[in-house]
C-alpha cells in the first residue's frame, strides 16, 4: 500500500512509529516496495535517511506511472543509495520495456553488494536474458529465484556454495548438461522447485543433488516430452505434476529417506512404469493421482513406511492401483479416496469388478480410518462393502458423496450400513 501524503491521517500514525527504534522501523519498512519506502523520507527529518538502510529492495515497473525512464532512473538512484550493511533481498519484476542492459547492470549491482536472496520475474516479448557470469560463483546467495523470460547459459566453473533454495519457473536453459552442471555448483542446495513451459518441448530435466531435501517438478502442458531423471539421496519432500503421455521417458531412484510424495498425473490415459512406483517405496505419506492401467501388479515392491495414503479416483484404473497399494502397504493406518483433485468426474468402478481372493494385510492388522470424498454408490459399493468387510481394527469410515438428492444419499448410506463389519467399534460417518 502506497503512502498518500495528502491524507492528513498519515502523519500522526508516522509520528507514532517515529518512537520506535531504528531496527525495527527497518524491519517495517522491509515488507513494503521500495517506491513507498523512498516516499517516507518526505515524512519528517526523523525518516528522511532511514530508507537508505532498508535490507531488502522490490522493484515492479507495473508499479510505476510515466514511462520506463523515470522508473530505470528510481533504481538506479535507490539502489545505489542503499547503504544496509548487507543486501538482503533484490526483487525485480519487470515488463517488456525494460533493456536487458539494465537488469545485467542492476543483478551485478547486487551480486557485488553481497546479495542473500534474488529473484528476477522478467516478461520479454522475444529473447530471453542471459545472466551474468558472476550470479554462478556468488558466495553469498542463499535464495535465487529466475521466472519466465531468462535464460539459465551455466559457464563451465560454478561454485555457489551457500546456495539453499532455487526455483526455475518456466525459463530457458542453453542444452541438457545446463542444469546438471548449475546443481552440481550446488553442494547445500536443499529446496528445488523446476517448472516447464509451454514451448520447452525437449529440454531434459536432470537432477542429481546429494543435499537436496525438498523437490517440486511442475510440467501441466501435454506437448512437452523432454525426460526428467531424479537421483536424490536425501530427499524428504517430492512434489510432481505432470501431464506427460510418455512415462518411459521418468526415471526416479535412490530416495530412501523420503517423508512424503504428491504425484498427481493429469494426463489420464498415461500409465506409469514399476521402476517409477518403487522409487517411491520408503514414503511415510504419499498422494498419488496416476494410472495403473498400463502396468502389471508390481512385483517386488513394498511400501514397509506408509501410514498415510490419498489416492484420486479421477483416473481410469484407480481401483487396481487402490488394492495393488493395499496388498503392498502392510503399515497403512490412513486411507483417503477423493474426486475432487480436478475437475473432472471420477471413473466409475467397471461393472466385472471384483475384489482380490486375498485380504491384503495392513485391512487385517493396521489400518484405522477411510474417508472416501465424492462417493457415488452404484458400483462404487462393490469397493466401499469390500473395505467396511474386511477392515479389522477399523475405527471411523467417513463417507461424502457427490449427490445433494436426499432420497439417494438415503440408499447409499442404508446399503452401508447393513455391512456386517469385521471391527466391533468402526463408527460409520456420513457427510
Amino acid at each position: 500500500m502506497g503512502f498518500n501524503l495528502s491524507d492528513p491521517t498519515v502523519f500522526p500514525q508516522m509520528d507514532i512509529l517515529s518512537a520506535l527504534s531504528d531496527d525495527l522501523l527497518l524491519r517495517i519498512l522491509s515488507f513494503v516496495p521500495t517506491k513507498d519506502v523512498v516516499a517516507t523520507s518526505l515524512l519528517s527529518k526523523r525518516w528522511e535517511g532511514l530508507w537508505t538502510s532498508v535490507s531488502k529492495l522490490s522493484y515492479d515497473d507495473s508499479d510505476h506511472t510515466g514511462d520506463y525512464k523515470n522508473f530505470s532512473q528510481f533504481v538506479y538512484r535507490s539502489l545505489l543509495s542503499n547503504n544496509a550493511p548487507v543486501l538482503d533481498k533484490l526483487h525485480l519484476k519487470l515488463g517488456p520495456d525494460c533493456p536487458f542492459i539494465d537488469v545485467d547492470l542492476w543483478t551485478n549491482i547486487a551480486l557485488t553488494r553481497r546479495v542473500r536472496e534474488l529473484e528476477i520475474d522478467l516478461f520479454s516479448k522475444e529473447e530471453s536474458f542471459n545472466l551474468p557470469n558472476s550470479l554462478y560463483t556468488s558466495e553469498t546467495l542463499e535464495i535465487l529465484t529466475l521466472i519466465s523470460c531468462v535464460l539459465v547459459n551455466v559457464p563451465s566453473s560454478v561454485c555457489l556454495p551457500s546456495l539453499k533454495t532455487l526455483k526455475l519457473d518456466r525459463v530457458d536453459y542453453t542444452d541438457n548438461a545446463t542444469l546438471p552442471r548449475l546443481l552440481s555448483g550446488c553442494p547445500n542446495l536443499e529446496v528445488l522447485f523446476l517448472e516447464r513451459h509451454v514451448g520447452d518441448e525437449t529440454t531434459d530435466s536432470i537432477v542429481v543433488a546429494p543435499s537436496l531435501q525438498r523437490l517440486t517438478m511442475l510440467d501441466t502442458h501435454a506437448g512437452t516430452c523432454g525426460r526428467f531423471m531424479v537421483d536424490v539421496p536425501s530427499l524428504k519432500h517430492l512434489e510432481i505434476t505432470d501431464s506427460v503421455a510418455y512415462y518411459d521417458l521418468r526415471r526416479m531412484k535412490n530416495m530412501p529417506v523420503l517423508e512424503k510424495a504428491c504425484v498427481w498425473i493429469t494426463n489420464t490415459s498415461s500409465g506409469v512404469t514399476q521402476e517409477f512406483l518403487k522409487a517411491l517405496t520408503s514414503v511415510h505419506r504419499l498422494s498419488l493421482s496416476l494410472s495403473l492401467s498400463k502396468v502389471m501388479h508390481p512385483s517386488g515392491m513394498t511400501f514397509n513406511q506408509l501410514v498415510h495414503l490419498d489416492l484420486y479416483t479421477l483416473t481410469e484404473g484407480w481401483w487396481g492401483l487402490l488394492i495393488c497399494m493395499l496388498l503392498d502397504s502392510p503399515k497403512l493406518r490412513f486411507l483417503r479416496l477423493s474426486n475432487n483433485k480436478l475437475t473432472s468426474e471420477s471413473k466409475e468402478i467397471p461393472i466385472g469388478w471384483s475384489p482380490p481372493s486375498s485380504v491384503p494385510e495392513c485391512l487385517v492388522y493396521s489400518l484405522e480410518a477411510f474417508v472416501w470424498i465424492g462417493y457415488n454408490g452404484r458400483q462404487d459399493s462393490k469397493m466401499a462393502i469390500y473395505l467396511l468387510k474386511n477392515t479389522a481394527c477399523l475405527k471411523t469410515a467417513t463417507f461424502s458423496p457427490d449427490s445433494t438428492d436426499l432420497g439417494e444419499k438415503y440408499q447409499m448410506l442404508k446399503v452401508l450400513a447393513s455391512v456386517a463389519t469385521m471391527s466391533t467399534s468402526s463408527q460409520l460417518l456420513f457427510d
